[in-house]
């Protein structure tokens, strides 16, 4: 089955405008921690997810493989926070022949992968230097550096509101913004791993991407105009695992060995998992959770056509989760 991008040639050029959330469920102790300080782990938490999240939307074309490339006039990056929870809130802007909702949907999955990746290291200190050391075993509490058990996961990365001609009207919604932000000290640091040994490191992620059936019984007889979806979901997964350190600010760049990718098609909708491998000094958590948004996010982009209400809105799509089943390391003997 061939694969293509939708020709938009005959469109017109027009003010478009997406806004999507998701978050980050995280143990309530956790989500207490960071507090209005929104400091934590690596550093500045919502300065590292703003910052990734409008990298992330102008970039998202490189990264999803039939998305057209439009010139972005504008992105807004919003965090709060809550009991059990960080949530993040994008919106996007262009004058273009396409939606912007995929690049925003790819600001936002960027930002909380970002933000996990500052709150799993939660047991290192970085001094005014940015020099950065693990604290030991029963120093604070132990170690928790791929955040299983104290971070639960992604959940409920969604469009909710998209704007198609016109003028902006805002996001929709009152009350939100970067609350406290402007308290959390500037500092943002990139682990030191110079005197780490080599690791064999290991990560499992899986996710899911909620689809009318409708949508599901075409992926399933193969009768989406853009062609192979689950096919190209995993090539987007690979690449993006080999690439997700050019998104994610505080990640090191990664010898990864492995990348395996399963795709399920069930009733409502289509499950993803990835696996990955390294010998590096870190591990490789991070690019397996990329790689897992970035497969939900080309099923969404193939198949957006046929989940779109008849005011182009998406009631029903939605990723359910992200969450990071395993992250191991061992050094090497």
């Amino acid at each position: 089955m061939s694969v293509r991008m939708i020709d938009v040639s005959g469109k017109e050029h027009v003010y478009r405008e997406a806004w999507v959330e998701g978050l980050i469920r995280l143990k309530p102790e956790l989500a207490k921690v960071i507090g209005d300080s929104w400091f934590i782990g690596l550093g500045n938490l919502a300065s590292s997810a703003s910052v990734a999240a409008i990298v992330a939307v102008k970039r998202a074309w490189e990264f999803i493989p039939l998305l057209h490339p439009i010139p972005i006039t504008n992105v807004e990056v919003e965090l709060t926070h809550g009991y059990d929870y960080i949530g993040l809130r994008v919106g996007a802007k262009t004058i273009a022949q396409t939606g912007v909702e995929m690049d925003a949907l790819f600001g936002a999955l960027t930002g909380l992968v970002a933000a996990w990746n500052v709150i799993k290291a939660r047991h290192c200190t970085c001094g005014p230097n940015g020099d950065c050391r693990v604290i030991e075993e029963g120093e604070g509490g132990g170690l928790s550096f791929s955040g299983v058990g104290e971070i639960k996961g992604i959940e409920g990365v969604r469009v909710i509101r998209k704007i198609k001609g016109g003028l902006s009207g805002g996001n929709g919604t009152e009350g939100t913004g970067l609350a406290g932000v402007n308290n959390a000290p500037s500092l943002v640091a990139l682990f030191d791993a110079s005197n780490e040994p080599t690791y064999i490191g290991e990560a499992a992620a899986s996710g899911f991407i909620k689809l009318k059936p409708s949508t599901v019984e075409l992926i399933r007889s193969g009768g989406v105009e853009k062609g192979d979806v689950l096919t190209t979901a995993q090539l987007a997964a690979v690449s993006m695992a080999k690439r997700a350190w050019e998104l994610l600010p505080l990640i090191h760049q990664n010898y990864l060995t492995h990348v395996s990718v399963g795709t399920e098609v069930k009733d409502n909708g289509v499950y993803v998992r990835v696996t990955t491998r390294n010998i590096s000094r870190t591990g490789s958590a991070m690019e397996a959770l990329m790689a897992t948004g970035a497969a939900l996010l080309t099923v969404w982009d193939m198949v957006k056509k046929h989940e779109k209400d008849e005011n182009g809105q998406y009631p029903n799509t939605e990723i359910s989760f992200i969450k990071l089943e395993k992250a191991i390391k061992a050094p090497m003997q």
